[in-house]
C-alpha cells in the first residue's frame, strides 16, 4: 500500500462510496484518484454488491417480504466524478476510459443509500406480512445479541415501546455492513420497522423524513445510524424514535 492509499482508512473510503464522506474527505479522495490507480482498485475491492449478501442472510425462512431485485443492481456504475476521468485515464492507461465515460448519452449515476433502500424494502410490507411472525424470545436474543456484541450498543430495550407490538429482529446487510431490522405492528395495522447499521458519518440530531411514502425518523450517534419508518403518520413515528433513542441512550 503506498502512501497515497494509507492516507484513508477503511471506513473513510466506505463513507466517500456510500455518499456519506464530508466535502473535505470528498475532496482528499478525489484528489488522489487522479494520480493513483490501486487507490482505484482499492474502493472498487469495497464497493460489494447486495446480491452476494442475499445468501448469506436469506429472509425466506423469517417470513419477511423478498429483497426487490432492482433495489440495488449486483453491478453498480462507477462513481467517478467526471472531472477525474482524464486523472484515471492516465493513472490506468485506458485512453477508451474517458471516451466512454465522457460520451453525451451517458450520465453519471448515484447509487441509493442504505436509507432508500430499507424504504424500499419497507413498502413491500402490509399488515399481514408482521401479524403471525411473532419469533421464539430465544431466537430474538440472539439475533440481537449477536449484532449488539459488534457494534457496542444493547438493543435489547428496543422490544418494548409504547404504541407497538414487537415481532421479530432479523439480520439484513447493504454494501457489506450488517444491518439489523427489528419490525413491529402499529396501530390500524401499521408495520413499522427498526433499523440499525453502522454509520462512518458524523453524529447528527433525529431528523423527519418522508422515504418512500412512508414517515420516516433517522439519526445518528456514536457510529451508528438509526431509522424508524412505517405508515403516514410523522408525528406518531417521530414519537417512536424519540422514544427509541432514549431507551438507547
Amino acid at each position: 500500500m503506498n502512501e497515497a492509499q494509507a492516507a484513508f482508512t477503511d471506513d473513510e473510503l466506505t463513507a466517500y462510496l456510500d455518499g456519506e464522506a464530508d466535502a473535505a474527505l470528498r475532496s482528499r479522495v478525489e484528489l488522489a484518484l487522479t494520480s493513483d490507480a490501486a487507490l482505484a482498485q482499492r474502493l472498487q475491492t469495497l464497493d460489494l454488491p447486495v446480491a452476494a449478501l442475499r445468501d448469506v442472510f436469506s429472509t425466506a425462512a423469517l417470513g419477511a417480504p423478498q429483497m426487490p431485485d432492482g433495489l440495488i443492481p449486483a453491478s453498480r456504475p462507477a462513481r467517478v466524478p467526471l472531472r477525474l476521468v482524464a486523472g484515471l485515464a492516465m493513472a490506468f492507461g485506458l485512453g477508451v476510459l474517458s471516451t466512454y465515460m465522457l460520451h453525451p448519452g451517458a450520465q453519471p449515476q448515484k447509487a441509493p443509500g442504505w436509507k432508500a433502500v430499507v424504504a424500499s424494502y419497507q413498502s413491500l410490507y402490509i399488515t399481514d406480512t408482521v401479524v403471525n411472525a411473532g419469533q421464539p424470545t430465544e431466537v430474538t436474543a440472539e439475533v440481537l445479541d449477536g449484532f449488539s456484541s459488534g457494534h457496542g450498543v444493547d438493543l435489547s430495550p428496543a422490544q418494548t415501546v409504547e404504541g407497538l407490538e414487537f415481532k421479530r429482529a432479523q439480520l439484513l446487510g447493504f454494501k457489506g455492513k450488517p444491518l439489523l431490522q427489528m419490525a413491529y405492528l402499529g396501530p390500524d395495522g401499521v408495520p413499522v420497522a427498526f433499523c440499525i447499521i453502522r454509520s462512518s458519518g458524523a453524529d447528527k440530531a433525529m431528523q423527519s423524513e418522508v422515504l418512500a411514502g412512508m414517515a420516516a425518523a433517522s439519526w445518528v450517534s456514536d457510529g451508528i445510524g438509526y431509522l424508524v419508518i412505517g405508515g403516514q403518520d410523522q408525528s406518531f413515528v417521530d414519537g417512536v424514535a424519540a422514544d427509541l433513542q432514549g431507551k438507547l441512550g
